[in-house]
């Protein structure tokens, strides 16, 4: 039975169950926080009663944004799971990869900055962010009632969420993952404020925000703070397997290393973990440097590095001396199974990251009873309550986080305090339960708006 907070007038109007048809550009089992987010609403939505319908990409991680997937062909309809219908469709690569996107992104952006609106023609540049094939067709065979996009950064499905909501009078509901970067660094908020970007927050009939950090940094886009929803996000579920909707849930204290994993970790030093991009923004090139820091300061500690490792690490990597590279790991993607149990091995979990919405591998961290270190930017800097479950760090500030790291290895009982309150946290603020509610709430107020009964 659906658990819906629309009202009973729109309720008449709008066909019981509600069909919501979401867009995103990757999904599970492509791996990334705003990934496993997308699958947990969706999930939640369908169990309640809905008729969720997901269209997204065949990505299975993120160079495949640049690179494209070998699949040929239209979209497929992937129905591991009979209540959530996956429907996906072909990426193509991107000439010149990784650096000729990077190259268009920086031209979109420039366009942005001349004067008088350019959203028409960012509109038709955002379809090669990334190049989805089919996926117009696909959403014009889709019936719903309400659109839900996903995802600023890669806004082709989200371009094409606005102009079929436009098209067919239904209401636009955005998640945008928009990430407000750390203070007075304009180089992170300028990939998320392009005048076509900009455009599709402001006629969303509905805005979903992790944070009140991101919703102050949506109102100043211009968004109108009555059709802002801080709706949050929860701890998703643990897989045995991301090979589909369907994957089987565990325990994560059930879980353990596979042999090639065991054999690269450290043994006889703690390590500390940080999971997401291996990239600068997310703060992994700083957190390599402040644990080599920390070694030469005589701190026995190890660094692993769970996530796609990014072009200047590896270059990065390559300059380290073997000793040095006997204390950092990076061991790329793992799947969920193997995260947690690095999780419940490690010391503590490290985001020192300027590009996080919310930061779910940090909820992740604490349902374990883990520390955790983050980036005063962005939306950690409201997840974590500095001193009480977690400590924070200015982004890009090596010798802080190195401090911050040896702080708490020098003081378990600090370090199981945070952990334990965190852990209490999750339990409390962080339920999908409780998300799920406040995105029903937006979507009624989404309709009433564009059903008039508002």
């Amino acid at each position: 039975m659906v658990q819906s907070t629309v009202t009973t007038k729109v309720q008449r109007t709008v066909p019981d169950p509600l069909r919501i048809l979401m867009l995103t550009p990757a999904f599970p089992p492509c791996i990334g926080g705003g990934e496993r987010y997308a699958h947990a609403l969706a999930t939640t939505l369908a169990g309640r009663g809905y008729e969720v319908t997901v269209l997204t990409s065949d990505i299975r991680r993120q160079a495949d944004f640049w690179r494209g997937c070998d699949t040929q062909g239209s979209p497929e309809l992937d129905d591991h799971d009979a209540s959530l219908p996956v429907i996906r469709c072909p990426v193509s690569s991107f000439p010149g990869g990784s650096v000729g996107l990077d190259l268009w992104r920086k031209a979109m952006i420039c366009l942005s900055a001349l004067p008088g609106d350019q959203s028409r023609l960012l509109a038709a540049m955002a379809r090669r962010v990334p190049r989805i094939s089919g996926m117009a067709e696909a959403i014009d065979g889709c019936d719903a009632d309400i659109i839900h996009a996903f995802n600023l950064s890669w806004e082709y499905p989200l371009t094409l969420a606005w102009q079929a909501a436009r098209r067919k009078g239904l209401p636009l509901v955005v998640t945008p993952f928009m990430h407000p970067g750390s203070v007075g660094d304009r180089r992170v908020i300028r990939n998320h404020s392009m005048d076509h970007q900009r455009r599709i927050l402001r006629d969303a009939a509905a805005v979903l925000a992790m944070t009140d950090i991101e919703r102050e940094a949506l109102i100043a886009l211009g968004v109108a703070h009555e059709r802002i929803a801080v709706v949050g996000g929860g701890v998703p579920g643990t897989f045995s397997a991301v090979s589909g909707a369907s994957a089987r849930h565990l325990d994560p204290c059930e879980i353990e290393f596979p042999q090639h994993i065991a054999d690269r970790l450290p043994t006889d030093i703690p390590f500390v973990l940080l999971i997401g991009r291996i990239s600068r923004d997310k703060g992994a090139l700083q957190a390599v440097e402040a644990v080599i820091g920390l070694q030469e300061r005589g701190v026995a500690v190890a660094l692993v590095l769970v996530g796609e490792p990014s072009r200047e690490f590896e270059r990065f990597y390559r300059r380290l001396t073997p000793e040095q590279r006997q204390i950092i790991v990076p061991l790329s993607l793992v799947d969920e199974g193997t995260k947690h149990a690095l999780l419940r091995r490690a010391a503590m979990l490290i985001l020192p990251s300027a590009v996080e919405s919310l930061g779910i591998v940090v909820l992740e961290a604490w349902t374990h009873g883990k520390p955790v270190i983050g980036a005063r930017a962005g939306g950690l800097a409201e997840v974590i309550d500095e001193g009480r479950d977690g400590l924070l760090v200015e982004y890009d500030d090596i010798a802080g986080l190195a401090d911050a790291i040896a702080a708490l290895l020098g003081d378990p009982a600090l370090a199981e305090r945070l952990g334990s309150a965190g852990q209490r946290k999750v339990k409390t603020q962080f339920s999908w339960d409780a998300v799920t509610d406040r995105v029903e709430a937006a979507y009624a107020a989404a309709l009433a708006a564009v059903l008039g009964e508002g």
